[in-house]
């Protein structure tokens, strides 16, 4: 196809979409209700794994240091603890920090601890995993060392967390698969209804002598066009939902100690996907379209 043609082609899939602005409106339509449920079940996504991810910040591993071990034993043994895979961090807890924090959880009982003193509690680390699927691995790992003398862990909350996160990301993109899918299909009906208005100009074509590429082009264009179209009102209104909706899920989230994400801080990543979502279904929609009537097109003028 040669540049004139080209440019020809896609002034033409500009100009189809007023010509034909209830059906791209209806196309837009059916593209941004599909993109806020999308966009909505992401972001809950998202909030969902920022709640994970504060309480496996909350679950860590406490490992107490053998009270034989001298201060280069201790220091020593914090060193190994930061060289292990999957930790993210290891702070020193000493004894006195430590009894002063039980003192204070006692409160008003506190005179219970008196004529105790700190050299009852030993030194300890307190070490953050990063990967809770390997939390086990881990704990294996830190009990390898040398002065440890007991580890505090909580496996169980560990396992349920990576499987909680695993199914959250199974369902999301199930739901994402689904819904694209379910777009697909309707913005490529709608698009055959306008290729079936259009089927005069289609077969005055044809009759000319134009290939199949000159005349799905513009189709092509106008898919995409409407495409982004709907990203950027998707984009908008996902904007307004997310406002109204984060007040009523920021009240849920902080009995959890969180609070709801910024919609700022996911806007460019959600518009691409938005724009990749609408392109995608917007040409492979006007492909698909096309290429069906060009094939009934075709038999019946074999047949003819």
């Amino acid at each position: 196809m040669k540049g004139a043609s080209l440019g020809y082609l896609t002034r033409e899939g500009f100009r189809n979409i007023w010509v034909n602005r209830l059906l791209s409106l209806a196309t837009i339509v059916v593209l941004v209700s599909c993109l806020i449920i999308v966009g909505s079940g992401l972001l809950v996504f998202f909030n969902i794994n920022a709640v994970l991810d504060l309480i496996e910040g909350q679950n860590v591993v406490m490992v107490y240091v053998n009270d034989e071990a001298d201060e280069f034993l201790t220091q020593t043994l914090g060193v190994q603890l930061e060289t292990l895979d999957n930790v993210s961090s290891v702070e020193f807890v000493p004894r006195e920090e430590a009894f002063e924090r039980q003192k204070a959880e006692y409160g008003d009982k506190a005179s219970l601890l008196d004529g105790l003193s700190a050299e009852i509690l030993p030194d300890a680390y307190k070490v953050t995993v990063e990967d809770l699927e390997l939390f086990d691995k881990t704990v294996s790992d830190i009990k390898k060392l040398d002065n440890v003398l007991q580890i505090h862990e909580n496996s169980d909350l560990a396992g349920k967390l990576a499987s909680i996160r695993n199914a959250v990301t199974y369902i999301s993109i199930g739901i994402v698969s689904i819904l694209f899918f379910v777009s697909l299909f309707i913005v490529s009906n709608t698009i055959r209804i306008t290729i079936y208005n259009r089927r005069l100009e289609i077969s005055i074509m044809k009759a000319v002598g134009a290939t199949n590429s000159f005349i799905r082009w513009p189709f092509i264009v106008e898919g995409i066009l409407l495409g982004l179209f709907s990203a950027l009102l998707g984009l908008g209104l996902q904007y307004g939902v997310y406002s109204i909706a984060s007040i009523w899920l920021g009240n849920i989230l902080s009995m959890l100690g969180g609070q709801a994400v910024s919609f700022l801080d996911y806007i460019w990543l959600l518009f691409g996907i938005f724009a990749f979502i609408g392109v995608v279904i917007g040409a492979f929609g006007s492909i698909i379209s096309l290429n069906k009537y060009l094939k009934e097109h075709n038999n019946v003028v074999e047949n003819d």
